[in-house]
């Protein structure tokens, strides 16, 4: 039996033969598409050709690609653990053809593999062909139907037809697309009639794990216009797509993706943790080994890339796979501690061959983890007692049932799955309202759809445009002709020496000008292989552009981030050599301003170690060491040992920025010449991102000696506003904190004895009432001390209650209090201030025994005091 590993390299290595280019897998979220938060099939990395906004040095390509699937359109996440077969992280297999071979190879290569290759048996395949779809005027494709019956030994009988819903596949609403055949196995046991594939009910696309897709093969042929219609493209293209957890399962004879080598070593080391076996079955605990193996190869290859658990976005789809992940094994595998940072590394030695940035960062990885599922016991827990008390609230006005948006929050907020919630609301004989959660979660997706950024422009105008010919390294002036203007705010032209944002660095800013025309470049971006400035007209007309412009990008900005973006250089080569080669560049941004670098590390960093990355930086940066860029082969300079950063797609061809020997990173960024013109480095900020990542700020040139300047005014002032030398100030200073505290304490005490005072003299006045002192007062005390007024007043041994007002500073403070033996049971001090606050303009409420409220209106506190007392005086006689 072929191990997974096995017949990846056997996919791989097919289409090598066949004159494939084997690239690396993209990162699992692309970087170069703002639509998508996650790489969720194999065409992502190449969806620039399809566009034809880019291109590569290959016509043939082949992959296996990191995918997930866990919001939007594609979303596998309630299926995954209760089938066998669904799963929020997968690889897909892929070949593809860039205006090369067509539907005779693919079908045929496809069935080669499988059958011959493999070894599949013939007789349990089944494929299908567009069958036409009548509203876009689109024939069936029998061109797919005849090539498979005249280039493969398949039964006809098992080519099916289907519409345009199974068989015919497009990006989006717009752009490329084309008809689709996809191969299905029939997995049904011995005696199953083989008929039963072309049965709607049951058979192949009826939505069972019988007959299940392996592969499906797209050919790229048309076009869809904005007004829904479709034009024949000038070249065609494949896009294949295979399902790798699918295709090992059945190959290694396996009725289930979680039974293959796949999955069994995280099982096997899961039944370690919690010595629970793994039995394949539908009970809780078995969907639950399911869900944490499938949820942690997710998260894994999200954080390898480089990605962090946060409140929006994909950071926030990981947080809630971890969440839910972590709900599983509590609730079903008994996990009260974290345990999926455990499983990491068992997941980084499986995938760790074919995604070798899973193996590199495991500890990093696991690091995050654990914190995250830390971080969620404690929200667990508070999200436990919301529910409590939601569901005593419910309870107390008479209703059966939680409101559907406050349970949805329990779900977005704190983690907790619909069914629980639906499973906790039974056991106190309540029900969740249904509705009332579709509609909120609707609301939810919408809002997470609108945070998603879209394309700068329109891919499908810049149709037939090109790409743009980069000068950024040359110089910062150049002799350009317009290509095209699009909606009076983005110019391409056909070369530039703008730098279009990329790596973290920033767009440059300028000007493109010709006689009669003037155009501000605000930013510049990278679309496919065209190079965007993005601005405003400011002289000269959008119908007419001039045949040849000068391109002027603003030489004194562009210097100011040279300078930052080689200090990040000299940041990261400082940081392995102070922290350890375990911190590196989780994120950077270079801006004129400034520059930004988060770097994995598990702890704050010191102000030592602060002080010694700054000096080694300086120590560079007097050296003037001159910077050597070079164009390398990918495979040959990371061999070499260049430093190439985790979740960043690079092309065959990249630069490699040298500094002296120890400091060579891949870096398409600008450079300073040398490290001179860096001026000086200062750090101004070091903090946490997230459990395992630092962030650094710093400044370079005169931003730096600004800041310099800026620190010695500070502590010349100091110095003479405290009367003592430079060198002394930190002990002057921290001599007078502790006489600072020591007055604090004093006054503490004395405002107690105060308060204390004024509370025997206001139960010595107040009114008794059926053996309770009453009190109704405004007191002269700043609002801070109302409260330990009452505190003093509520301790007092004999029964008391009562309302206080105070007047300060424009507003009114309200206060109400009882003594143990009262509150709840005869007075409560809260519903007391809720009442009597609108009085005063304001609102508030708090405990049976002490509330408190805030208003606009002091002019009327004695009328609320007066109402208090009436309502605590119906209390008591009641």
């Amino acid at each position: 039996m072929k191990s997974a590993q096995e017949i990846r390299e056997d996919f791989l290595q097919f289409f090598r033969e066949r004159g494939h280019k084997v690239v690396p897998s993209g990162p699992v979220f692309p970087q170069d598409d703002p639509t998508l938060l996650f790489t969720n099939a194999g065409m992502n990395q190449f969806k620039d050709v399809f566009l034809g906004t880019g291109k590569r040095d290959y016509v043939r390509a082949a992959d296996t690609q990191k995918c997930i699937r866990v919001s939007g359109k594609h979303n596998d996440l309630e299926e995954v653990g209760v089938d066998t077969y669904h799963h929020t992280f997968f690889e897909m297999l892929g070949n593809w053809s860039f205006g090369d071979y067509f539907k005779k190879e693919a079908i045929g290569w496809a069935w080669d593999l499988l059958t011959n290759v493999w070894g599949l048996p013939k007789d349990r395949i089944w494929v299908t062909v567009f069958g036409g779809d009548e509203a876009d005027g689109l024939p069936a494709d029998e061109e797919a139907a005849e090539l498979w019956a005249s280039e493969t030994d398949i039964d006809p009988a098992r080519i099916l037809r289907f519409g345009k819903t199974d068989n015919f596949w497009e990006m989006g609403d717009t752009g490329p697309c084309g008809p689709c055949t996809e191969i299905h196995i029939d997995r049904g046991a011995e005696g199953c009639d083989p008929a039963d594939g072309a049965d709607l009910e049951i058979g192949v696309n009826a939505g069972n794990e019988r007959f299940i897709e392996l592969w499906n093969n797209v050919f790229i042929q048309f076009n869809r216009r904005a007004d829904g219609t479709l034009d024949e493209l000038p070249a065609t293209h494949v896009d294949t797509g295979m399902g790798f957890e699918r295709v090992v399962s059945v190959l290694q004879g396996k009725s289930s993706n979680y039974d293959t080598d796949v999955f069994t070593p995280i099982f096997a080391k899961l039944t370690e943790i919690t010595g629970r076996p793994y039995g394949g079955t539908m009970d809780d605990g078995d969907i639950a080994f399911r869900v944490v193996a499938d949820h942690v190869r997710a998260v894994t290859s999200g954080f390898a890339d480089g990605a962090l658990p946060s409140n929006e976005g994909r950071g926030y789809v990981l947080r809630r796979l971890i969440r839910r992940a972590s709900r599983y094994g509590r609730q079903s595998l008994g996990m009260e501690d974290p345990f999926l940072c455990r499983l990491v590394p068992t997941v980084a030695e499986i995938l760790g061959d074919a995604f070798p940035e899973m193996r590199q960062r495991a500890e990093h990885v696991a690091y995050v983890l654990e914190s995250e599922e830390k971080a969620f016991a404690v929200t667990l827990d508070k999200g436990l007692v919301l529910f409590e008390d939601l569901a005593r609230k419910m309870l107390s006005e008479g209703m059966q049932s939680i409101p559907g948006d406050a349970a949805f929050d329990l779900y977005a907020t704190y983690g907790f799955p619909r069914d629980l919630v639906e499973l906790m609301a039974r056991e106190r004989t309540m029900s969740v309202d249904g509705q009332g959660w579709d509609r909120a979660e609707e609301a939810h997706k919408a809002a997470s759809r609108g945070e998603r950024k879209g394309w700068l422009v329109d891919p499908n105008e810049l149709e037939g445009v090109g790409g743009t010919e980069a000068l950024c390294y040359d110089g910062t002036d150049a002799t350009a002709a317009p290509i095209k203007l699009v909606d009076g705010k983005s110019l391409i032209l056909d070369r530039t020496p703008f730098y279009a944002e990329s790596g973290g660095q920033v767009g440059d800013s300028g000007w493109i000008v010709a006689e009669g025309f003037r155009f501000r470049v605000d930013d510049t971006q990278k679309v496919g292989d065209a190079i965007v400035h993005v601005g405003a007209m400011e002289q000269g007309s959008e119908g007419a552009l001039p045949t040849e412009v000068t391109a002027r990008v603003d030489g004194d900005r562009r210097a100011r981030i040279m300078a930052n973006h080689t200090a990040t250089h000299l940041l990261h080569w400082a940081l392995k050599e102070v922290l350890g080669e375990h911190a590196t560049q989780q994120g950077s941004h270079v801006a004129p301003d400034r520059l930004r670098f988060d770097v994995t590390h598990p702890r704050s960093i010191t102000a030592e170690e602060i002080e010694r990355i700054e000096t080694m930086v300086n120590e560079k940066v007097v050296g003037a060491t001159s910077l050597q860029t070079t164009v390398e082969d990918l495979e040959e300079a990371t061999a070499r040992g260049v430093t190439a950063l985790f979740g960043e797609k690079y092309e065959e061809a990249v630069r490699v920025v040298d500094i002296g020997g120890y400091s060579t990173e891949l870096c398409g960024g600008t450079h300073c010449a040398n490290t001179g013109q860096i001026g000086a480095f200062a750090i101004t900020v070091e903090t946490a991102v997230q459990a395992g990542v630092r962030r650094i700020e710093a400044v370079t040139r005169d931003a730096a000696v600004a800041r310099m300047q800026f620190q010695r005014r500070a502590i010349r002032e100091a110095s003479m506003a405290l009367k003592a030398p430079e060198s002394d100030l930190v002990e002057r200073i921290m001599m007078l904190q502790k006489k600072l505290k020591e007055l604090k304490k004093g006054t503490s005490k004395q405002s107690r004895s105060d308060v204390e005072a004024l509370a025997k003299s206001l139960l010595d006045g107040g009114e008794q009432v059926g053996g309770v002192t009453l009190i109704a007062s405004t007191v002269e005390v700043g609002p801070k001390e109302v409260q330990l007024l009452c505190d003093v007043l509520k301790s007092s041994s004999a029964p008391a209650c009562g309302v206080l007002g105070v007047a300060s500073e424009g507003k009114a403070v309200l206060a109400a209090f009882a003594t143990k033996d009262l509150a709840g049971s005869r007075v409560h001090a809260g519903q007391v201030v809720k009442q009597i606050a609108g009085i005063v303009g304001g609102g508030g409420g708090g405990r049976p025994d002490f509330a408190q409220a805030g208003g606009k209106d002091p002019s009327r506190l004695e009328e609320a005091l007066a109402e208090g007392s009436k309502l605590l005086i119906a209390a008591l006689d009641g």
